[in-house]
């Protein structure tokens, strides 16, 4: 297991700050490395270096632009360019190093359907997110065409064997990140992944070492609450988590809200030892971080916490026998 931070647009001091706290591993939040539709040959390269410059090792990418997928979401015209692009994104990844892709497939989020509370409060007044999903139950059409369960599955179905070999052939690990929430059909739109049974499909759609999933720990439990621990065995038995967003939650679906890593309804400590026991060795980084109340934009002081808790408890569990 190693200890991740996931920035976007990072400068030397994030870089630093990363090495200060016992980060090992930078994972790039939907880096500045485009071209037209897809990322950058050049772009992924300088941005390996500069990590590695700093003594951090790259962990890979995340979070994709949602709309450079959106005709392939919707099986509209122009989404045999959007994979073509999106396989020239992987082709480019493999020969500058980056070992993970982390994407969505995302037909509601990409409706900015996130949450219906972006400013709710958690523990002494720290700013959350939260969710109640009886108050999106007369949402209008949210996107371009009614898109139904069937339909979704057979566009992304279309997508992921186009692009899988690809991965294969770029020595490049593509990890899928859950649907946030994970919605039933709103406004006349069906979510891929739903349930962990949708999750288990995508692994069978496509039995390859190079296809498997971000494991976001936060939307296992928005699924399953305590049931998540039964998903981090399921998964990292198989070797099919490539990626750990590590956050705890307070509630399920329908009804959640986000909350300091030590405050939610999950034992991370548990959780951390079943990631041991399973063999997991690639890197977790903290998600969905808290805002405090009175610090302004110190983002650091934001993150510290969480890293210093995942930290402790990765030190804890690796000194523990098997």
């Amino acid at each position: 297991m190693r200890l991740g931070i996931n920035f976007g647009d990072f400068h030397e001091g994030d870089l630093q700050f990363a090495k200060q706290l016992g980060v090992t591993d930078m994972l790039a939040h939907r880096p500045a490395a485009e071209g037209d539709g897809y990322y950058d040959f050049i772009g992924l390269l300088r941005l390996r270096t500069r990590i590695e410059a700093a003594g951090l090792r790259f962990a890979g990418i995340g979070n994709l632009r949602r709309d450079w997928l959106e005709k392939a979401i919707y099986g509209l015209p122009g989404a045999d360019e959007q994979i073509a692009n999106f396989c020239q994104t992987v082709r480019n990844a493999g020969k500058a190093g980056v070992p993970v892709i982390v994407y969505t497939f995302p037909a509601i989020s990409l409706q900015r359907i996130y949450r219906t509370h972006l400013q709710d409060r958690g523990r002494g007044g720290a700013l959350v997110t939260s969710h109640d999903q009886r108050l999106l139950d007369d949402a209008p059409l949210l996107g371009p065409k009614p898109l139904s369960k069937e339909e979704v599955w057979a566009n992304f179905s279309r997508f992921l064997t186009q692009v899988v070999p690809v991965a294969e052939e770029a020595g490049v690990k593509l990890a899928i990140h859950p649907d946030d929430p994970p919605l039933p059909p709103v406004g006349g739109i069906a979510s891929l992944l739903e349930s962990p049974d949708d999750f288990r499909r995508v692994i069978e759609l496509a039995p390859s070492e190079h296809n498997g999933i971000c494991f976001c720990q936060g939307c296992f439990t928005e699924m399953v609450g305590e049931g998540v621990y039964d998903e981090i065995r399921y998964f990292g038995e198989r070797k099919r988590i490539f990626a750990v967003h590590f956050r705890n939650l307070k509630g399920q679906m329908p009804r959640f809200a986000e909350c300091f890593i030590d405050d939610g309804d999950i034992d991370m400590l548990r959780a951390m030892r079943i990631y041991k026991d399973v063999g997991y060795d690639g890197v977790m980084v903290p998600d969905h971080v808290p805002h405090l109340v009175g610090i302004g934009p110190d983002k650091y002081a934001t993150w510290a916490f969480p890293l210093g808790y995942m930290r402790a408890l990765m030190t804890a569990v690796e000194a523990e026998p098997r």
